[in-house]
């Protein structure tokens, strides 16, 4: 662990720490304030934390995780209702039934262990602990979930801008050349080399046809012979045996026909 890591983790150790602290301390003060007993409220708080720290940390660190994060919003809701009710008669009401309220509050009366008031009660009790570290964490989930959004959506807007600007280097004799995508309108491939015809020019590389046709995009070039790959924007007419490309004829091999058709979207 670097020092870096060791010092986040200490870090948010001790906030941990500190809100534990002042929620004891906070909650202490409000319930002694009925009987200014603010010692015995204190250890009444200190009982009661098992339940609401472990109430906190499954939420904080297993379900928000798990089903918050992850866009599964009702999920999460249920979950955390089912485990709020399971901490509240498993862990806190005996807590409170059994050793809170003999040891502190003797003269209290005692109700039903299975009474629902005292269940709900127990669970809204239990629950403050979780109000602020939830909303603290679900806010940041919200941010960060927004800010991952954001940057997809600059992302694709770069992609996009890239696809429409984008240029493949080709290597003519001793040169790299830049070829602008978009200024490209078919490629035909001549024996052991291919020819690029481009709007105003063409040039005879060293190239595998079906090696370009990797570094095009896919839903622009369209092979549609063994010896020819056509730029799909320059298409000025086409028929089940040809394409014509501006001034240009391009014959569509029979072993390309049905592809070339469910692209351009025609029947014969």
């Amino acid at each position: 662990m670097n020092a870096t890591s060791l010092f986040w983790n200490r870090n948010l150790l001790l906030k941990h720490i500190a809100y534990w602290i002042a929620f004891v301390l906070f909650w202490g003060f409000v319930w002694g304030l009925s009987d200014y007993d603010f010692g015995r409220n204190i250890l009444i708080q200190i009982s009661c934390l098992p339940s609401r720290m472990l109430l906190v940390y499954i939420s904080l660190y297993f379900l928000i995780p798990k089903y918050f994060m992850k866009k599964r919003y009702f999920e999460f809701f249920l979950t955390y209702m089912m485990l709020v009710l399971l901490i509240s008669i498993v862990i806190q009401r005996p807590v409170m039934l059994f050793y809170v309220q003999p040891t502190y509050m003797p003269t209290w009366n005692t109700s039903n262990f299975f009474s629902s008031a005292e269940i709900i009660n127990t669970a809204l009790d239990i629950n403050i602990a979780a109000v602020i570290p939830l909303a603290y964490q679900l806010l940041q989930t919200l941010e960060t979930l927004r800010e991952n959004n954001h940057e997809l959506e600059v992302e694709n807007g770069k992609i996009k801008e890239n696809k429409e600007i984008s240029t493949i280097d080709l290597k003519i004799d001793k040169s790299v050349h830049k070829v602008l995508v978009k200024d490209i309108i078919y490629i035909e491939s001549q024996r052991n080399h291919v020819k690029i015809k481009l709007v105003n020019t063409e040039l005879i590389v060293r190239h595998n046809i079906s090696a370009l046709q990797e570094l095009l995009p896919g839903d622009t070039f369209i092979r549609v012979h063994r010896s020819y790959l056509v730029n799909s924007t320059k298409i000025s007419s086409f028929s089940p045996a040809k394409i014509e490309l501006e001034s240009e004829t391009i014959p569509v091999g029979r072993l390309y026909k049905e592809q070339v058709k469910k692209i351009l979207g025609y029947g014969v």
